[in-house]
């Protein structure tokens, strides 16, 4: 199991990076070939990746599926206060 893993890390295209404080642990994870990173970079790279995951739902949101018939607006405003019983 302990090779399988190991063969796994050692991949080049998997890239394992450290965050800790611990001395420890840090020269146990470097010894077998993972990276450095600081709690501020790690903290930073989350952030970002939360901005741009909110900009991604925020793009598929204001993204409305195009109607397979051209209809006005009218009509439209019709079939949705039928859809929401108002009619």
């Amino acid at each position: 199991m302990y090779r399988k893993a190991y063969k796994k890390i050692k991949n080049v295209k998997t890239q394992v990076y450290v965050a800790t404080s611990d001395y420890a642990e840090q020269r146990t994870i470097f010894g077998q070939g993972a990276l450095r990173k600081s709690a501020r970079e790690l903290l930073i790279e989350m952030a970002d990746i939360e901005r741009e995951i909110k900009a991604s739902i925020e793009v598929h949101k204001n993204d409305q599926p195009q109607s397979k018939i051209k209809l006005n607006r009218e009509i439209l405003e019709k079939f949705e206060k039928m859809r929401r019983g108002e009619i």
